[in-house]
């Protein structure tokens, strides 16, 4: 496809994401929304009347005149749906997780590689432009330490918090780190629902990094923050307030035999997280280049998820 022409695509699963996947795509020239898949029926007359847009059923309605899909349905559907688009040979934009298991994502990758198809996975937060701001300037970090908490929603409640939560700072951590994991410990906590709603995880690469992290859903207040420190900076991002901070060492040792360091402007530029990630797969699919999240990263993100659910150890039996 011409990288002048808009890409006609659909979403996947109209729901709370999936409305905002519409929004954004009808925003963007880069795209021609063709309309949306919604099988209950309730809900796709809510999206009709709410964006103008068509609301089908099934996503053969809009075959074969469809290039590419946003799913944005719940993670339990999101394995049958991707391999129906890409049977159909679209290019798909799949919220996080990738899949309910490793063996799912396998599948959607493998099968993907079968049509030439692209997978981008909805990592959303690496395009939150703090993020992509301090991860410009942070070279092999050593040690990282990661806090995600918020007010429960209702939502997601069919996966636990690792899934839901902590698996956008482990996509962080596994774009930082290619070194296979050593150890992990984790514990963690049902508070709302019947599945972990707040965890702590350390985990251990080969090549001593040490990431220390923590999610929750049930806080009064919300926290979006990652601190990384690498042999010559020590780098904080507050992804909420979209804002990083970050002190280097510098020069020559002082008098006294310690190091000098001092503050540096991390400019962090304008743009909406959800808005950018929908630009750069629009993108991937006109020029036909590999997402930066792609399918093998929603992999090794759903990887170290499991890896932490494995050894999750819980301090007391809900009542």
């Amino acid at each position: 496809m011409s990288q002048s022409h808009p890409v006609p695509i659909v979403v996947i699963g109209a729901g709370h994401l999936g409305r905002f996947h519409i929004a954004k795509l009808m925003a963007d020239p880069a795209a021609r929304l063709l309309g949306a898949v919604e099988v209950d029926t309730a809900r796709a007359q809510v999206i009709r009347d709410e964006f103008g847009i068509r609301c089908e059923a099934s996503l053969e309605a809009f075959l074969p005149d469809a290039h590419a899909a946003v799913i944005a349905a719940p993670t339990v559907h999101h394995h049958p749906l991707a391999l129906h688009a890409l049977a159909h040979g679209l290019d798909i934009l799949i919220e996080k997780p990738i899949a309910s298991t490793e063996e799912q994502a396998r599948e959607i990758i493998a099968l993907a590689a079968e049509k030439g198809c692209l997978v981008q996975v909805g990592h959303t937060e690496r395009f939150n432009p703090a993020v992509a701001a301090a991860l410009a300037i942070t070279d092999a970090p050593r040690y990282i330490t990661t806090e995600r908490l918020g007010p429960f929603s209702g939502r997601s409640t069919d996966i636990d918090v690792v899934l839901d939560l902590l698996i956008h700072d482990l996509d962080i951590v596994s774009s930082l780190v290619a070194s296979p994991l050593r150890s992990v410990s984790a514990v963690g906590v049902p508070i709302l629902t019947e599945e972990t709603d707040m965890c702590s995880a350390r985990l251990e690469f080969d090549n001593g990094v040490v990431a220390e992290m923590k999610a929750g859903r049930a806080s009064l207040e919300p926290s979006r923050k990652i601190r990384l420190i690498t042999q010559e900076r020590y780098v904080s991002i507050d992804c909420g307030e979209r804002n990083v901070k970050s002190v280097r060492r510098v020069g020559t040792p002082t008098e006294s035999g310690w190091p000098q360091i001092q503050g540096e402007p991390v400019p962090v530029a304008e743009g909406d997280a959800l808005a950018l990630q929908a630009s750069a797969f629009l993108s991937c699919v006109q020029t036909r280049s590999t997402p930066a999240v792609c399918g093998e990263a929603g992999l090794r993100a759903l990887e170290l998820a499991n890896a932490v659910n494995a050894v999750m150890t819980t301090p007391y039996a809900k009542s």
